[in-house]
């Protein structure tokens, strides 16, 4: 099963583990950029599964989420971005850009494993541990 690459647009040491850590758990690769202008040459776009992004960054990320969206090569991959939820400005800005979807941090950290599963690991599947059915008595 052929693996994606995660790029994440990051710059929260909190929010890099807890993506670092999802991204491990499907085994796949993560390429970490920081700063919103050296996205575009993060990873090669074929081998790209999903841009993560944290619209809250301290330099402005709507340009290059916006040229990443425009690209040939990477207008077709879907772009996850999170924000806090009392920011609902950014997520205007971010709904505005058609990305694949925009949630609030809770809702993103709830998701994160399944939105890496679903395109790190193309086909892969999330198993939960089931509870035994106890007897009847």
């Amino acid at each position: 099963m052929l693996h994606k690459t995660v790029v994440a647009l990051v710059d929260d040491l909190f929010w890099r583990a807890k993506i670092e850590h999802a991204v491990r758990s499907a085994q796949a690769g993560v390429v970490f950029v920081s700063d919103p202008a050296e996205l575009a040459g993060a990873a090669p776009a074929e081998s790209v599964g999903v841009l993560l992004a944290d619209l809250a960054l301290k330099k402005d990320p709507f340009p290059a989420l916006a040229a990443w969206r425009k690209g040939a090569s990477t207008r077709e991959i879907p772009v996850y971005a999170y924000f806090e939820h009392v920011r609902k400005d950014l997520k205007e800005k971010a709904d505005a850009l058609g990305l694949a979807g925009v949630l609030p941090r809770s809702s993103f950290a709830e998701r994160l494993a399944d939105i890496v599963l679903e395109h790190a690991l193309p086909g892969g599947v999330r198993t939960a541990s089931e509870e035994p059915e106890l007897p009847e008595e």
